[in-house]
């Protein structure tokens, strides 16, 4: 893997995480918190996406990374967790499949909008399974609980 490839996405990164960062109010002492969660979670996936990794389990992983650190970071800030893992994952929110869905069953191609359509979901399952996963984890209330 090219350094330039992986500096070049882990600004990317910095830069969508920020961005949505300041869109949902974040205080601006947090924005460099909240950029270095997004950047691990991103450049994880990207990483591991690079090496064949699946791209559910890629995605799986880096919202377990996400998950893990935005807890963290949050305990250190002594704020809600959300502040950092929401900002962290919307660079694994797939898009560009959910775009592909319409553009699809817009031209009247059923199959490719389904396929877009399944793999969108999946992605978005994989994120919120890794979430789950990283707050299950850590949160002894959860692991307490009994049936």
């Amino acid at each position: 893997m090219q350094l330039e490839k992986l500096i070049l996405q882990g600004c990317m990164a910095l830069l969508a995480t920020t961005g949505f960062a300041v869109l949902f109010n974040v205080p601006p002492r947090l924005l460099a918190a909240c950029g270095s969660v997004g950047i691990g979670g991103h450049l994880l996936r990207y990483s591991l996406l690079q090496s064949g990794a699946p791209p559910t389990l890629a995605a799986y992983a880096a919202a377990l990374f996400v998950g893990l650190v935005g807890y963290a970071v949050s305990t250190r800030y002594k704020l809600p967790r959300l502040v950092f893992t929401v900002t962290g994952i919307i660079t694994m929110i797939p898009g560009i499949p959910a775009y592909e869905v319409l553009l699809y069953f817009y031209e009247g191609d059923l199959n490719g909008g389904l396929a877009a359509g399944i793999y969108a979901v999946l992605i978005t399952g994989a994120v919120a399974a890794g979430l789950s996963t990283a707050r299950l984890l850590i949160d002894v209330d959860l692991r307490q609980l009994k049936s």
